[in-house]
């Protein structure tokens, strides 16, 4: 029996082709350029996903910085309207100080260096 049949050995990576199917031919013979070119699809896919996926964080991080830096100007506002606050209360007490007849014996300079320490505008020196 095994003369009816001839035993044809291939490369182990080689597809067999079949006989008169072009398409099988080309792509026994081109096997390891479609490997390739596969890998190199998967490797994009991956690249993309990848690059999505930082794209997202950047996304999170912006909006984060965007949250705090809105934060920070609102305390900002409101710390430079409370400074604003202290400053006008403090010069309508030295607007009376000065419309008063001063009988104390304090100078105007005492009185704005106290009124100042007071309300935290200076260091108090």
């Amino acid at each position: 029996m095994s003369d009816r049949f001839e035993i044809v050995e291939f490369p182990e990576n080689k597809p067999v082709p079949i006989p008169g199917n072009k398409i099988a031919d080309a792509l026994a013979d081109n096997m390891e350029i479609i490997i390739s070119i596969a890998k190199d699809i998967v490797d994009i896919q991956r690249m993309k996903v990848q690059s999505e996926a930082v794209l997202k964080k950047m996304e999170a991080d912006k909006e984060m910085l965007l949250a705090e830096a809105e934060a920070y100007v609102k305390k900002k506002n409101a710390d430079t309207k409370q400074i604003v606050d202290k400053m006008q209360v403090a010069r309508e007490i030295l607007k009376d100080f000065y419309s008063q007849k001063n009988t104390s014996g304090v100078t105007v300079e005492e009185f704005s260096k106290l009124i100042s320490m007071i309300f935290g505008l200076t260091g108090g020196g």
